[in-house]
């Protein structure tokens, strides 16, 4: 873990109001699924930083790269940099998808995309292609996709059916499922808004799948200081815990360690 200010790069528009906020280095080895917890140097308009996986980075850590969409003060802020400017970085935190699973099979939704094309570019390294399943509402909000094209066998949808696809990533992972592209038994990794993750976990347990999650929830020191990122889990890894820092222990838990409370 560091801190360092950072010059910004470049900014790259991805489509769908989300942009790739490229920062100089040095970028620190990082595993797909962790993230950092960035600031603007100057004029950062709310009290805390935010959380970001890292998108992309440089082989040599020369640079590396953050999909963010604006949707909040601080996030904004991020995004209306110019290149020059300063991103304080802090990281990287967390634990990120298991390293011991050789072929996942990788479902994003909107800017959950992030922790997979440094999945894929490993991958890649070695002589597979990751399946990816990216779902979004439109072919406009499938930011990033063009990232990821020669890189992984990619099976896009679209709620409108305006690109590949026509439903929700969870019918079209059942599509390949009856396809035999996916088959029972395999690991899936997911990122993307809760309903989505929720959705993708109860398909993948009737459906004989193991499931990971990266999950979104919002953070405020990124190494368990502030307990503001608890979750409610169960099983052996939290040793009786009821609750987790997903900070420190997360972002990714495996789908049945997770307590959903239903109201």
């Amino acid at each position: 873990m560091q801190t360092r200010v950072h010059t910004l790069r470049a900014r790259r528009d991805l489509g769908g109001g989300s942009f790739a906020i490229e920062v100089n280095g040095p970028i620190p080895a990082t595993l797909p699924g962790q993230f950092y917890m960035l600031r603007t140097e100057r004029r950062w308009p709310v009290q805390l930083p935010r959380p970001f996986s890292l998108y992309d980075r440089a082989a040599d850590g020369s640079w590396g790269s953050f999909l963010i969409k604006p949707v909040g003060e601080g996030t904004r802020a991020l995004c209306d940099l110019s290149p020059g400017e300063g991103v304080v970085l802090n990281g990287p935190f967390g634990q990120p998808f298991p390293r011991d699973i050789k072929d996942p099979v990788c479902i994003a939704g909107g800017v959950g995309l992030a922790p997979f094309l440094l999945l894929a570019r490993e991958a890649k390294a070695q002589g597979r292609d990751l399946r990816l399943l990216f779902g979004g509402r439109t072919r406009a909000m499938l930011s990033g996709i063009d990232d990821l094209q020669n890189l992984v066998r990619l099976f896009a949808s679209t709620d409108d059916g305006s690109h590949g696809f026509h439903g929700l990533v969870t019918t079209l992972l059942d599509d390949l499922l009856a396809r035999g592209v996916v088959k029972t038994g395999e690991v899936v990794f997911c990122c993307g808004p809760d309903r989505m993750m929720e959705a993708v976990a109860a398909l993948c347990e009737r459906r004989g799948l193991r499931c990971f999650l990266s999950l979104e929830t919002y953070m405020a020191c990124g190494y368990g200081v502030c307990n503001g990122c608890t979750v409610k889990v169960q099983g052996p890894r939290f040793k009786g815990w009821p609750y987790s820092k997903t900070c420190v222990e997360g972002p990714v838990y495996e789908a049945c360690e997770l307590v959903h409370e239903h109201h």
